[in-house]
C-alpha cells in the first residue's frame, strides 16, 4: 500500500475496500478478487479515512451480485445506484454536523472498527454471540456472521438465510442500527 492511499494492494481488504459492483464467478467458491479500482481511499496515519471504491469478482458463498453490491450501504450518506443508511439522513439539515462520524483505525494489534467516540450510540455494542441481549428484534434474525460480516462491509455480502422472515418487516435495512456495534476488542 502506498503511503497515504487506502486500497492500493491488489488483495481485497473489507477495511480499505468498498465493494461498488460484482462479477459473479462461475466457482461458488471463488475468493473475492479485485477486478478494478474506481476511486482511491485514504488513510490518515492508522485512521481510515475513506475506503477505496472497487470492482470484484468472487464466488456466491463470498459475495452475491445483486446484494453486495446494491444492498444498503451503513455508515454512508450518498452513494451512485445504491441505498445509503447513515444516522445524519432524514433530521433536517443541522444533523450532518451534530452526528458522529465512524472511526476505524489500523493498528499493529488489529483493526479496530467503531471505536467509541464521543456520541452513546458510537460502538457501545459489542457483536459477541453470547450477548444478543443489545439487538433489535430485526438484528437478531441476522447470524452472527452475518452481524460481523456488516461490520466489517458495512452492508450485507448475500441474502440473509432469514431473508423470508424479515421480509415480513418493510424497511427492515433502514431500521437496522448497526451505528453501536464493534467487534469484541475494538475498544480505543
Amino acid at each position: 500500500m502506498t503511503q497515504g492511499a487506502a486500497g492500493s494492494d491488489d488483495a481485497f481488504d473489507p477495511f480499505l475496500h468498498e465493494i461498488a459492483e460484482v462479477e459473479q464467478a462461475d466457482d461458488p467458491h471463488a475468493p473475492i478478487e479485485i477486478t478494478e479500482v474506481l476511486w482511491p481511499g485514504l488513510m490518515l496515519g492508522r485512521l481510515l479515512f475513506n475506503r477505496s471504491g472497487v470492482r470484484i469478482r468472487a464466488g456466491v458463498e463470498h459475495a452475491q451480485r445483486g446484494v453486495a453490491d446494491r444492498s444498503a450501504l451503513y455508515w454512508s450518506f450518498l452513494r451512485r445506484h445504491r441505498p445509503t443508511v447513515d444516522l445524519s439522513q432524514g433530521w433536517g439539515s443541522n444533523s450532518q454536523w451534530r452526528t458522529d462520524f465512524r472511526l476505524d483505525y489500523r493498528t499493529p494489534a488489529g483493526d479496530r472498527l467503531n471505536v467509541a467516540g464521543n456520541h452513546p450510540i458510537d460502538g457501545n455494542a459489542d457483536l459477541h454471540p453470547d450477548h444478543p441481549n443489545n439487538l433489535s428484534p430485526e438484528e437478531r434474525l441476522l447470524t452472527p456472521g452475518v452481524r460481523r460480516e456488516l461490520l466489517r462491509h458495512r452492508c450485507l455480502l448475500r441474502t440473509p438465510e432469514a431473508a423470508d422472515a424479515l421480509a415480513g418487516s418493510p424497511g427492515w435495512e433502514r431500521d437496522l442500527m448497526p451505528f453501536g456495534w464493534r467487534l469484541p476488542g475494538s475498544e480505543a
